[in-house]
């Protein structure tokens, strides 16, 4: 056999646990990958392996549609043929897997919004002509992050979820197009309806054949599992788990709050009997193994963790603070498999025990594949009221998806947005010399600043407007269903229907405007080391003949991070002027205009880096 990487990992994290105690000893056998992480049992182990090594996730397989469809209401047709799509694919139950309900989706019908699959215009025109391009050396178009109301789907089922479409009905009776997306939706639930009793024919056909009586009854429970969920409200912590796993291909990103959502079930079995700590582990390592699978080997983002997302800690709706013993469940699960994903991130809050931060900070410190963030609850908590006007419960619930954004489970991080924040100060040296030259004063350069930040801010608000409406043109009908407000409005997401949207604008290179400020006022009006006049020549030729001023600046000039009065001002007024901007203006989606600080593990800022010339920061 030949020897590759995956495959020497997959060998090596089958392996390993046999061995860990000689190498570690009997104290870290509970630590393979992270502070507080857990010995894998041999099935989990094999399930590990197999994932490692290649790609598990089932292969779509083609369906024939009736081109008499192409005469329906748009989403009625993508509800028919959801249904008849889902219908056709096989139920893939493997051995050792105790999950049902992997499902593939080929492209052939709009389904999952967050990878877009099947969604025509996002990928003939947005994702060919704009995704990672930069326009106008100021914006890039980006990926947008969402996480299914997963609480909904394991509290209410998805009969929940249909006397919602029925009620909607009532209320836009007359209303055509409402109704059509309304009966689109219907179709697709009716499919999935039929998906999960497919899951558990397939259990029952498998456990007829098997002649190993414990896998006979594992087989057994699994039918009895899909023959309840997701159709209906789950009762157990293993329903609550199969329920997740099924639904997750409807929405495939984050999976949000689960240590607060799946808490209720665990705690009640654990007090029964029903289960135990080590076996509910066991299932939510199958489930972040399986998880892990839907980023294929060849991927792209294969080794990267913001395919999917997973929120622990922080405060609860009622404000009390969310961390329990199953949230640390949640955590040692997830570390005792050597994986990429989930990634993870940690709320806090200034009543968080100090013994759990430190217990967070450990597994941070000693997980390999560094798969988690830490989120302080303060300040977002108090821009999700202030800004967006969310009620405190809703503000308090929020989760991280994707790169480390904000969002709320049931919602929509609908930004998909990064600008060139320094664009505006290469303008200034530039298309503004003269202007720039002209400034007698701080307050003369601040007013130029804050005129040329605001054209572009203003540049940036209108494409990411086009943008959207680009994006607007795909109708999602399937994730819709897991998404708070579309039903009620009858509207897809892609539309406005969502009602928890979190749209913001990420500025890149902020560091670099205030550094820049900071250096303007030092060099050229506090401390007169230069002329406005040789600083603009330094910028235009790249600093080049210029290197003793660059120097300079590097070694005296004062930046933010230090901490002092003088730089914290800067960056105060730098995000008042952005905040000046923001107020009163709306989104695509009529949400309050927004800007945030988020990167991500694309590479954007180095491609806006290579697009911007140099500026007074000795960049």
């Amino acid at each position: 056999m030949k020897i590759t990487r995956r495959c020497f990992v997959a060998v090596l994290s089958a392996a390993a646990v046999l061995d860990r105690a000689r190498l570690y000893g009997a104290d870290s056998m509970s630590s393979p990958f992270g502070a507080g992480s857990r010995v894998l049992d041999g099935r989990i182990q094999r399930l590990l392996a197999r994932a490692l090594d290649h790609d598990i996730f089932p292969k779509p397989v083609k369906v024939r549609y009736s081109p008499s469809d192409m005469s329906l209401p748009e989403p009625v047709r993508i509800g028919k043929r959801l249904a008849e799509y889902m219908d056709a694919q096989p139920v893939a139950i493997r051995e050792d897997e105790e999950l049902v309900g992997w499902l593939p989706f080929d492209g052939s019908v709009e389904s999952d919004l967050y990878r877009r699959t099947g969604h025509k215009t996002f990928y003939s025109v947005c994702f060919k002509g704009y995704y990672l391009r930069p326009k106008r050396d100021l914006a890039i178009f980006e990926w947008q992050h969402t996480c299914a109301d997963f609480p909904k789907i394991v509290r209410e089922g998805l009969v929940g979820i249909r006397r919602e479409i029925a009620a909607s009905r009532k209320k836009w009776a007359g209303d055509k197009d409402r109704l059509d997306y309304l009966r689109g939706m219907e179709l697709a639930l009716d499919g999935i309806g039929k998906r999960a009793s497919n899951c558990a024919a397939e259990c029952r056909r498998q456990a007829e054949a098997e002649s190993d009586p414990v896998r006979k009854a594992t087989l057994l429970d699994m039918a009895t599992r899909c023959e309840r969920v997701p159709m209906n409200p789950a009762r157990t912590f293993d329903e609550g788990v199969q329920s997740v796993f099924f639904c997750y291909d409807f929405l495939s990103d984050a999976l949000g709050r689960i240590d607060q959502y799946l808490a209720p079930l665990y705690f009640a079995d654990l007090a029964s009997g029903r289960t135990t700590r080590d076996r509910a582990s066991e299932r939510l390592q199958e489930l972040f193994i399986f998880i892990d699978a839907h980023t294929p080997h060849a991927s792209r983002n294969y080794d990267k963790g913001g395919e999917c997302h997973i929120t622990v800690g922080g405060l609860t709706p009622d404000g009390k603070d969310g961390w329990t013993d199953f949230s640390r469940l949640v955590v040692e699960s997830c570390l005792s498999c050597n994986l990429k994903r989930p990634q993870m991130s940690f709320r806090w809050h200034p009543g968080t025990k100090r013994e759990v931060l430190r217990f967070m900070l450990d597994c941070e410190r000693r997980d390999p594949n560094k798969r988690i963030a830490f989120d302080g609850d303060a300040p977002r908590v108090a821009a999700f009221e202030r800004r967006f006007g969310f009620p405190p419960e809703l503000a308090r619930d929020y989760c991280i998806t994707g790169c480390n954004e904000p969002t709320f489970m049931g919602g929509f991080s609908c930004g998909g947005f990064h600008m060139n924040a320094v664009r505006c100060i290469e303008r200034i040296f530039t298309v503004r010399r003269a202007d720039a030259l002209a400034s007698k004063t701080w307050d003369d350069f601040a007013a130029l600043f804050t005129e040329e930040l605001h054209h572009d801010l203003d540049e940036a608000d209108a494409l990411s407007k086009e943008f959207n409406a680009i994006r607007s043109r795909d109708c999602n009908v399937l994730s819709a269903l897991f998404m708070a407000g579309c039903i009620e409005r009858a509207k897809s997401p892609t539309c406005g229907g969502a009602s928890r949207l979190v749209p913001v604008i990420d500025l890149l290179g902020t560091p670099n405007v205030i550094d820049s400020l900071c250096i303007v006022r030092q060099f050229v009006f506090d401390e007169r080391r230069c002329t406005m006049a040789e600083l603009a020549d330094a910028l235009a030729t790249d600093w080049k003949g210029h290197e003793k001023l660059l120097a300079d600046i590097r070694r005296h000039g004062k930046r933010y991070g230090a901490n002092d009065s003088f730089t914290n001002g800067m960056a105060r007024f730098y995000h008042a002027a952005v905040a000046r901007f923001a107020e009163g203006r709306r989104d695509f989606f009529g949400m309050p205009l927004t800007f945030g600080n988020h990167t991500g593990y694309n590479d954007n800022a180095a491609k806006f880096g290579a697009l911007t010339g140099a500026t007074p920061d000795g960049r």
